[in-house]
Formats: structure tokens, sequence, C-alpha cells
């Protein structure tokens, strides 16, 4: 079992397309940023905390929608070259605090 995931494999991986499963992605990142708005401009529930908590479900939500999408298409060792070489293009742009 890899240790790259961070949450359970579902079920049925064969419901969605490929994709479909890239469009559940996008529409899991638009509702974080729609709880990101909510929580920044006040218009959410008036609690700031339950606001954020929101905000961080639905970047979790995005982040298990993209898990989803790698085990469709990719095993184990090909997700750990993936992301070892996104990690790596990542570093030499710059992207990483490595004082």
């Amino acid at each position: 079992m890899s240790e790259f995931y961070r949450f359970p494999a579902m079920a049925r991986l064969g419901w969605f397309t490929n994709n479909e499963q890239a469009i559940h992605i996008i529409g899991e990142a638009e509702e974080a940023m729609s709880a990101q708005n909510y929580m920044d401009y006040g218009s959410g529930s008036g609690d700031r905390e339950a606001d954020r908590t929101a905000y961080g479900m639905e970047l979790m939500d995005v982040i298990h929608a993209a898990e989803t999408a790698l085990r469709m298409e990719f095993d184990d060792d090909e997700v750990a070259e993936l992301r070892d070489a996104v990690e790596a293009k990542n570093r030499k742009r710059g992207y990483y605090d490595e004082r």
C-alpha cells in the first residue's frame, strides 16, 4: 500500500471516467474558492472559525478528488515517480523555502 495517499480508496473507482473525475476536481476547487471567499469577505456563517473549518474541509475534498484521479490512472510506483518529478520541477523553479 502506498504511503502517498491521505484518504482511503473509493469503493468503486470505475463509477467515473477520468474526464468526469477531472471535472469533479474542478468542482471541488470551485467549492474551496467559494468557502475562502465567505471566510475573507464575511459573507459566510458569521463564525470565522466555522468558516475557516469549512474552507479547510473543501481543500481536503480537492485533495481527496485528486487522489482518486491518481488511483484511477496510475499504480503506486508511478504515483511516487510523478510526485518526485513534480517536487524536482518546483524545486528548480524556487518554489520551496529551503533555507
